[in-house]
C-alpha cells in the first residue's frame, strides 16, 4: 500500500498561508473586543486538540488561525469538552456555549441536520472543506456503479454499514478502524470503506479513482448564531478561491483526505436510494 505521502494534494494547491491572505482582509465584521472566538472541542483528533502545555493543534485550529489572520483579528479558542461519539462520521457537537454567546464560530459542521433542534437560532456558512467514507487500499477496484465481487470491511452500525448492505455487496461488520485494517491485511476483505478523517492515523492512502455515492459524503459548516454579522463575512472567506486552496492545503497537512465541499451530499433521501444501478 501506499504511504501518506500519496495523499497530499498537488503543489500547485499547496500555497503558504500568508500568500492566502495578503490583501484579502474581509469587511463588513468587526471581531467583539478585538478577538474572533471559536469554539472548538478539546480533544477531537485530527480536527482539535488541547495540549497539556496549553498550545493546541488539529486541522480546525488551523482553520481558526487562517480565518482570524484573514480578518486580522486576535484568535481567541473556546474549549469544549470531548464530544460524545455517536457514528462514525458524527458526534453528538454542544453548541449551547455558541448559543450564550461566549463564542462567536464554531467548526466542522455537518450540515443542517446538526443544528435542526437549534434552528432559527443559529445558521450555518457556506461549507469549507467535504468529507467521505474513503476506500482502501489504494489500488481497490470497487466503484459503486460496477459489479464487484470482493468483501466489503465496513464498521458496524455506521452510514456506511448501511450503504453497502442496501447496494448489495458482500460485507465484513468490524468495530473499529484497526479492525478493518487487520481484516485487509489478513485476507478477510478486499477492500474498505473508512470515514476520511479517521485515515489521519492511518499510514495508507486512500483510493484516488474512488468517487462515494452523496450517500456517504458530507459537507462541513462552520455554525454562528442567527443574523450575526460573522456568518455573511465567513461565507466570502470560505467560497473565496485562495482560501480553498489553503483549506485543500491543511487538509493534507493534518492527515484527511484533501476534499473541497461536495456538489450534492448525505441526505436521508440519498442513503435509501444508494442501491447502485
Amino acid at each position: 500500500m501506499a504511504n501518506r505521502s500519496a495523499r497530499r494534494v498537488p503543489l500547485g494547491v499547496r500555497l503558504p498561508l500568508a500568500a492566502a491572505v495578503v490583501g484579502l482582509c474581509v469587511a463588513g465584521w468587526a471581531a467583539p473586543n478585538d478577538a474572533l472566538a471559536v469554539c472548538l472541542p478539546e480533544n477531537d483528533p485530527p480536527r482539535s486538540l488541547r495540549q497539556a502545555n496549553g498550545s493546541a493543534g488539529g486541522f480546525d485550529v488551523a482553520v481558526a488561525r487562517l480565518a482570524a489572520a484573514r480578518l486580522q483579528a486576535p484568535l481567541r479558542l473556546v474549549w469544549l469538552p470531548e464530544p460524545r461519539q455517536t457514528d462514525i462520521e458524527s458526534t453528538d457537537l454542544d453548541f449551547r456555549p455558541l448559543l450564550r454567546g461566549e463564542c462567536d464560530v464554531q467548526l466542522s459542521v455537518p450540515g443542517a441536520a446538526a443544528i435542526a433542534n437549534y434552528q432559527p437560532r443559529l445558521e450555518l456558512t457556506a461549507p469549507y472543506y467535504g468529507a467521505a467514507y474513503e476506500l482502501l487500499p489504494a489500488d481497490a477496484a470497487l466503484r459503486w456503479n460496477a459489479p464487484f465481487a470482493g468483501t466489503v470491511a465496513v464498521r458496524a452500525n455506521t452510514v456506511a454499514h448501511v450503504a453497502v448492505d442496501a447496494a448489495g455487496l458482500r460485507w465484513t461488520m468490524q468495530r473499529s478502524t484497526a479492525d478493518i485494517l487487520a481484516a485487509l491485511a489478513s485476507g478477510d476483505a478486499t477492500a474498505a470503506l473508512i470515514w476520511g478523517p479517521a485515515l489521519a492515523a492511518v499510514d495508507d492512502a486512500p483510493s484516488a479513482a474512488f468517487e462515494p455515492p452523496p450517500a456517504l459524503r458530507w459537507n462541513l459548516h462552520a455554525a454562528t448564531r442567527r443574523e450575526h454579522p460573522l456568518r455573511a463575512t465567513l461565507d466570502g472567506l470560505f467560497t473565496d478561491a485562495a482560501t480553498q486552496q489553503s483549506v485543500l492545503a491543511l487538509l493534507a497537512e493534518h492527515g484527511l483526505p484533501p476534499r473541497a465541499p461536495f456538489a450534492t451530499a448525505h441526505t436521508p433521501a440519498a442513503l435509501r436510494n444508494v442501491a447502485r444501478r
